[in-house]
């Protein structure tokens, strides 16, 4: 068993709990017991704490940065499969587009943090959208086509073509909708294709596309692709916005 710790008594000589402020045997005052300082924290595990947390930081910085930049620059197909139907729009309302309205909302506001050499909260963006675009956030999404939506806020009816395409995959079927002017070669039914676009549903049977690329028999693209307005996600582009001003920011500071 382990010994229980006691305090001697001066006066008397009595064994006392530790803790105890006056003697049981005597009632004279007892000295107190200094308490033990905490342990200090090794030289090593301070290092490896540290290395810890560098090496988060550098993983949500290294990945999130670079799923944000490939996201802009060369995202991915969304899906491979065969073009079963196809049917032509000549003119439509433009979509909604929330997120354009976003960008512009939020970058409006940085801006002007930014140009006040308050860099807190460009760089809290820029946190927020990095851990985001770490964890691949696509949706929400727009287009330049957005500004054919502040043209009729403003009294100017706005009018896009279409394509409407339904693609079989493994999956099952897919609509697939291209919105806005198109270059390049429509695919055939019956022709193999890679899509490029976001889904609308988390069941992926509704995708916003703006490229198509017919492939050939090999599975190898082949011809000119049929391509609309790109479309950019969100989160990403906020990053790199965030990014910028929070640079901005720190540059009006040193300036003044």
């Amino acid at each position: 068993m382990p010994a229980v710790q006691t305090v001697r008594c001066k006066r008397c000589g009595r064994e006392n709990r530790a803790g105890a402020k006056f003697c049981a045997g005597c009632g004279a005052p007892l000295a107190q017991q200094p308490t033990p300082p905490p342990a200090p924290v090794s030289t090593e595990e301070a290092k490896e704490a540290a290395h810890k947390i560098w090496d988060l930081v550098k993983t949500v910085v290294t990945v999130g940065g670079r799923t944000a930049w490939l996201e802009l620059t060369n995202p991915q197909p969304a899906l491979e499969g065969t073009v079963v139907e196809r049917v032509k729009i000549d003119a439509m309302t433009p979509p909604n587009e929330p997120a354009f309205w976003a960008l512009l909302s939020v970058g409006f506001v940085l801006v002007v943090f930014a140009l006040a050499g308050i860099w807190l909260f460009p760089f809290l963006a820029t946190v927020i959208t990095l851990v985001l675009s770490w964890r691949k956030w696509r949706r929400p999404y727009f287009s330049l086509i957005g500004w054919k939506s502040l043209l009729a806020l403003i009294g100017k009816p706005a009018q896009v073509p279409a394509w409407h395409l339904k693609v079989r995959t493994e999956k099952g079927e897919t609509e697939v909708t291209i919105v806005g002017e198109t270059k390049g070669n429509v695919p055939k039914e019956g022709e193999r294709v890679w899509v490029w676009g976001i889904f609308d549903d988390k069941n992926e049977t509704r995708l916003r596309a703006w490229k198509v690329q017919p492939l050939n028999a090999f599975g190898q693209p082949e011809g000119q692709p049929l391509t609309a307005p790109p479309l950019f996600p969100l989160v990403p582009s906020l990053f790199f916005l965030s990014l910028l001003l929070f640079l901005l920011s720190l540059l009006v500071n040193l300036l003044r």
